[in-house]
């Protein structure tokens, strides 16, 4: 038998039980046939063989991205949103001058998206936890274009005064049931609306994206990943809620894309997606028990690219929007007791009600994401797995917490008990962690993304990009998780909490497979596997880890098939 594709000459990080390194592989029928040194390689080869040398580079197995939103991302790059990201954009005249730009070439009442701002790397905004864009920093420049721009966590919305009028808001608006509107000390609206009961007072007026826009966004962001060496992904909110702008990239029509393109063989990237079955951060029982038993899902494609074995539930906010679901107050007094996106009066009722909410998933043997960030948020969804599991043992569901910004010792360790995992972003805590202590304090800040906590509970970890949040360079992400250096400032930010770049790297390859329930068919470089593999210009386990973030991927390969190619190996 003769190889496909015979990759040669390089360092082959195969992410085995023993992270052994070979110098070879060879590819058959788009799954591993051998790996071994060039000799025992070159033997499987033929005429028909393609051969790559590698010039003594570092292959490794393709990236699984363990958290992120496909179609949000694809939205939120150009041409279909502004891009106010960091460092595109680096204080309030930045977005104005963003805005600006648009505003010349689309005609008046237009409305104009914008997204990725980030009060943190804002510079008004890095010192004073208060201080954030508001309407009247957009006006002058977009006095007749309504502006909707969403913050780079999806969790605040900033509008400008145009389009508080086409959504009715004024001072005598009642406030949401859920989430913030702020108003500053006249009681006026400011523009800001956070989490998705307020930020849906404005995007309900905001256009809808059509269907074609919805799959130019999966094309663009399936792009954006291969060119980034990633070959899987969790998609972790699609579902039938989601029929606003903000919201329409969780759509349950995303389902008959992903299908659609997933029958014409237009996947490039492996697709597990966790369902969203009601509103999203505003999620009741009854909404998820409707959807349990109503919303279909694809059951004629191939399961290698694309299953829906979850459901995502939202347990609270983040924390710079004060909307963590805490243990104790934020710095500022402001009770961080309650959640922002649960129905209930007291934290008593919310509590039960997430219980509740996750126990009825697990009898319908989904998988279960929980976003959770805040310490009281994490241990109530953890003891609602216990609760499920001891009203139905059995299975193995493998149900995770997303995010888990402060997840406890004891937490972490019966989430290992439970054969459940975790899912942080290693990235998004050196993007906050110069910001965090003034909202959270020093010592919940540097506790914050407790990542070696994690790993020494036994918990199988998994780091992802939570794109469009960070864009999907895992290079970045393994840097971050090893030095957990502060974006701006640089200084370390708990550094009893760093991990080994070897953890990294399998909390990005073999971890995420063991999270999607196919560790045995993908996640490292093993005969039998399928062949997703990840080319890099750099050594990655050698290079000082202040310049993994810098390594760039040279070719990116999916089922056999080259998805990427930079042209840096002819």
């Amino acid at each position: 038998m003769k190889a496909d594709l015979a990759i040669i000459n390089g360092k082959v990080i195969t992410v085995d039980n023993d992270f052994s390194i070979v110098e070879a592989l060879a590819i058959k029928g788009g799954q591993i046939a051998a790996t071994g040194s060039n000799a025992e390689i070159n033997l499987l080869t033929g005429p028909e063989t393609r051969v790559i040398d590698l010039q003594g580079k570092t292959i490794l197995p393709g990236i699984n991205d363990s958290h992120m939103h496909g179609p949000f991302f694809g939205v939120s790059r150009p041409p279909l949103s502004l891009d106010l990201t960091f460092p595109t954009v680096q204080s309030i005249p930045d977005i104005a001058n963003a805005l600006r730009d648009k505003v010349a070439q689309v005609p008046a009442g237009t409305w104009i998206r914008g997204f990725g701002w980030d009060q943190s790397s804002l510079a008004e905004c890095k010192d004073d936890p208060s201080r954030l864009p508001r309407r009247w920093d957009l006006d002058e420049v977009a006095p007749d274009h309504p502006v909707a721009f969403s913050d780079f966590s999806g969790h605040t919305l900033l509008a400008n005064s145009k389009a508080l009028e086409i959504a009715g808001i004024t001072s005598d608006t009642a406030d949401p049931a859920t989430g913030e509107m702020e108003r500053n000390e006249n009681g006026e609206p400011t523009g800001i609306f956070k989490e998705s009961g307020a930020q849906s007072m404005v995007a309900n007026h905001v256009p809808l994206l059509t269907r074609e826009e919805k799959k130019t966004a999966l094309i663009t962001a399936q792009r954006h990943l291969n060119e980034n060496g990633v070959t899987s992904f969790t998609d972790a909110a699609i579902g039938p809620g989601g029929d606003s702008f903000l919201y329409g990239v969780m759509s349950g029509e995303f389902v008959d894309i992903y299908r659609e393109l997933q029958i014409e063989g237009a996947l490039t990237t492996r697709v597990t997606v966790l369902l969203l079955l009601g509103e999203y951060g505003a999620l009741t029982y009854a909404d998820l028990e409707h959807g349990l038993n109503t919303f279909k899902v694809p059951t004629d494609v191939d399961e290698q690219w694309l299953q829906f074995p979850g459901v995502k539930i939202f347990a609270d906010g983040i924390p710079l929007t004060y909307t963590s679901w805490m243990n104790e107050d934020y710095i500022s007094g402001d009770a961080g007791h309650g959640t922002s996106v649960i129905p209930g009066d007291t934290d008593e009722e919310q509590r039960d009600r997430l219980i509740d909410m996750i126990k009825l998933v697990h009898r319908y043997d989904y998988q279960i994401g929980v976003h959770a960030t805040g310490d009281r948020a994490i241990d109530i969804a953890v003891e609602g797995f216990a609760q499920a599991f001891n009203e139905k043992p059995g299975g193995d569901p493998r149900h995770y917490i997303i995010h888990g910004d402060f997840t406890s010792g004891a937490s972490a360790l019966k989430l290992s008990e439970l054969n459940c995992g975790i899912a942080m972003q290693p990235y998004i805590g050196v993007m906050i962690s110069d910001f965090d202590a003034a909202v959270v304090g020093e010592e919940r800040a540097a506790y914050e993304w407790p990542t070696r906590t994690a790993l020494d509970a036994g918990l199988k970890l998994t780091s992802s990009s939570d794109a469009p949040v960070t864009y999907p360079n895992w290079r970045l992400g393994v840097q971050a998780a090893v030095l957990r250096e502060g974006l701006v400032s640089g200084q370390v930010s708990g550094p009893e909490q760093c991990i080994t770049v070897e953890e990294a790297i399998r909390s990005y390859t073999i971890n995420p497979a063991w999270q999607d329930h196919m560790e045995d068919v993908k996640g490292s470089i093993e005969v039998g596997k399928l062949a997703d593999l990840c080319v890099i210009g750099g050594d990655i386990l050698t290079v000082d880890p202040h310049d993994i973030g810098a390594i760039p991927v040279l070719m990116t390969i999916a089922g056999g098939e080259i998805v990427f190619d930079s042209g840096a190996l002819e």
